[in-house]
């Protein structure tokens, strides 16, 4: 089963689309946005889940959240809920109508709900990083060879996404929808008041370049044709002289809240010549940023992991490379002078897996070719710089930015690292599935240090499907907090422990399997909640309820995000207390990106991440027995 980075806000705070159709009068669903059509074989339509069995699973979801008291008054209200005199028949049979006249029912709102409507930073919040393995330039000219061939490496895969060559990806005999692959380069989140606009275009030519906060847009083809490696190379070690002093960090205003980027993205586009380079930025196919090195202190306390995980979400800081982005855009690649290769992806139009598909192809493209030497080119295309002119009120805003992306940056807590003992191999010997063992070694490690089961939120791919998203695993069953409260026990009969471990994996392999094929609990009553929205009805009882607060309060959040290459997603947590977890099992390794807030006394990404390494020892020596 493939698994999705989704990175989601708490969706008990819906955004109320009252006046949409005004501020909002461009918004298309992805499917249309993209003139790309790359699948070969047609896909069946998102399910509409049956509201009473649905309603059966949410219940035994909720036994390890709630005490008995809350349990038998969750289960009235939902009771009554999927009644015949209740709300959920009329709004499950509304959710009906809407399934047969749209091609996704729930793509849209989703899209709306969980990302372009969402205000916060989409830095850490929203926004995975990706930190590919250390580069090793002996001289800065082995950087910008580098930088040369990741950008013709993702020229190259840009071809073959719209040249039809990919072949359409499989589950067993099920075909997987494409169109994700058609949605990442070209993609750009425009800033809007309520919820934001999501724009596409197909036939870009330009790329936008960042070194040292100046922004500079390459065209990539001239007369002959596509750029050189030797003139991309010529190019960038132009655009690194030009910018040897620092610029203004605008860039650095993509990385505030979405209203007050909104606003200042308003006053900006309305002074000068600046309107036509938003629109540059807007139509680029990806963005390069060039990074200055980063101070020997960062590391002092971190690993190298670690601290890149916070470089490639936001820059690090703004006397780093904070203003060195412009968060906005899908697809960010990032090169810095001391080694760091990362990608910065903005969640909107995609899940994580057609990223790492991106990701895997242009490394191994650049690598390839490492022991090739790329000479300067004298006939090359000087770069365009686009100057933003600033009034008092951008520059007041660039300093509040800057507050804002540093109090995160700050705050924001990683511990990344390389499990080396073994890997899914080393799991399948046991006859048990890594990602369940995985999952249940997670929550063990939550209960571990909380002395209470997590609210655990997986992300399940729905690709199954035309225009689809992810479904939420509730990871958290019964079986799995018997397994915790066994192992934190002193119980020394290992064959009991095994047999609770093998319950635990086979619960989460059922849920994991209903949510893979549409039948999960959450995007059904989030579908239902939207009907309420757009119907103007009265909010039910069940969705303020503590049962469906809690179980969506995700106080940890996890994603299987698989990279061929020893690459690794990394985000934040979704709600103060919680924590973030990703990971990508290979077959004798396993990478992790653990994520937690430093302002809150309740969580510990040290002590997580090394409570969890324990733990998945632990786990494999139970099922060993």
């Amino acid at each position: 089963m493939q698994k999705f980075s989704s990175v989601l806000p708490n969706l008990n705070k819906l955004p109320t689309f009252k006046r949409l159709k005004f501020y909002f009068p461009t918004m298309q669903q992805a499917s249309t946005i993209t003139s790309l059509k790359l699948n070969q074989l047609s896909l069946p339509k998102q399910p509409v889940p049956d509201l009473k069995k649905t309603a059966a699973k949410y219940l035994i979801s909720l036994k390890p959240l709630l005490n008995e008291e809350e349990y038998c008054k969750t289960e009235k209200i939902v009771n009554q809920f999927i009644s015949e005199n209740g709300a959920g028949p009329i709004l499950h049979k509304k959710l009906r109508e809407r399934y047969e006249k749209t091609e996704n029912w729930m793509n849209e709102w989703w899209l709306k709900a969980a990302y372009l409507g969402y205000r916060l930073p989409v830095i850490v919040h929203s926004s995975p990083g990706t930190i590919a393995p250390p580069q090793k330039f002996q001289t800065p000219d082995e950087m910008y060879s580098f930088a040369a061939r990741l950008i013709e490496g993702v020229c190259k895969y840009d071809a073959m996404v719209k040249s039809r060559k990919m072949k359409q990806e499989m589950i067993r005999n099920e075909p997987l929808d494409m169109l994700p692959y058609g949605m990442i380069l070209g993609t750009h989140r425009q800033p809007n008041r309520i919820i934001d606009n999501l724009l596409h275009t197909d036939t870009t030519r330009h790329i936008i370049i960042i070194s040292n906060n100046h922004l500079f847009k390459l065209n990539l083809v001239d007369r002959n044709g596509l750029l050189t490696e030797n003139q991309l190379k010529a190019s960038i070690k132009d655009i690194i002289k030009r910018s040897s002093e620092p610029g203004k960090s605008v860039g650095i205003l993509t990385g505030n809240d979405r209203d007050t980027w909104a606003e200042n993205h308003a006053i900006l586009k309305g002074i000068g010549s600046n309107g036509k380079i938003l629109k540059d930025l807007e139509s680029s196919l990806f963005v390069l940023c060039l990074d200055k090195k980063l101070p020997n202190d960062a590391f002092k306390s971190k690993n190298n992991e670690s601290v890149r995980s916070v470089q490639g979400m936001t820059g690090f800081s703004s006397s780093t490379n904070a203003g060195n982005r412009w968060h906005d855009k899908t697809v960010q690649y990032i090169v810095s002078s001391d080694g760091f290769l990362g990608m910065e992806y903005e969640h909107s139009p995609c899940e994580g897996v057609p990223v790492a598909v991106l990701h895997d192809f242009v490394l191994n493209h650049v690598t390839s070719k490492l022991d090739i030497k790329c000479e300067d080119a004298k006939d090359f295309p000087q770069a365009e710089e686009l100057n933003f002119e600033l009034n008092d009120k951008i520059e007041k805003a660039i300093h509040e930015a800057s507050n804002v992306v540093d109090r995160l940056s700050e705050n924001i807590d990683m511990e990344c690292f390389t499990f080396k003992e073994f890997g899914s191999d080393g799991i399948k010997k046991c006859k048990l599935s890594p990602d369940s063992f995985i999952q249940i070694a997670m929550q063990v490690t939550f209960y571990k240090l909380q002395k209470k089961p997590p609210a655990h939120y997986e992300s399940a791919a729905l690709r199954r499907f035309i225009n689809s998203r992810t479904e939420c695993i509730r990871s958290t069953s019964v079986e799995s907090v018997e397994f915790a409260k066994l192992v934190n026990s002193n119980c020394d009969n290992n064959s009991e422990k095994k047999k609770a471990l093998i319950n635990a994996i086979n619960a989460h392999k059922k849920t994991a399997g209903e949510a893979a094929v549409g039948e999960g609990v959450d995007r059904l009553f989030f579908g239902l909640k939207m009907i309420v929205n757009e119907e103007k009805m009265e909010i039910p009882e069940f969705y303020k309820d503590i049962g469906w607060t809690r179980s969506t309060h995700f106080t940890l959040t996890s994603s299987q995000v698989p990279y061929k290459t020893a690459s690794f997603m990394c985000y934040g947590p979704v709600v103060p207390e919680g924590y973030g977890c990703c990971y990508n099992p290979r077959k004798s390794d396993i990478l992790f990106a653990c994520s937690s807030f430093k302002d809150n006394s309740e969580t510990c990404t040290k002590a997580f991440a090394e409570t969890l390494q324990n733990t998945l020892r632990e786990l494999k020596k139970i099922a060993e027995q």
